[in-house]
């Protein structure tokens, strides 16, 4: 390999990283502004079902999962009825 292979090699890979430190450090920002996000949207989805609304569509545009959507409900002590056990299918 000559001088100028190992330069471009190393220019190469230097570009690849740069690339990959940027891309990281954006999607850390992206996870902080998320995280940041979570305490008001837990708020705004608890005063949506406190006033009314249908939990499943709250749930829906709150865009979370299940167990995390009625855990807040939980939390703020709005009543949640039991999990319902695994249907087994039949063969």
């Amino acid at each position: 390999m000559t001088n100028d292979d190992r330069t471009l090699r190393e220019e190469q890979q230097a570009a690849a990283l740069r690339e990959v430190a940027d891309l990281g450090r954006r999607r850390a920002d992206l996870l902080r502004q998320a995280e940041e996000l979570l305490t008001p949207l837990e708020v705004a989805a608890v005063q949506a079902v406190r006033v009314g609304a249908p939990r499943r569509r709250t749930q829906d545009l709150a865009q979370v999962g299940t167990s995390v959507f009625y855990g807040w409900l939980q939390a703020a002590g709005i009543d949640v009825r039991a999990k319902r056990p695994a249907r087994r299918q039949t063969p």
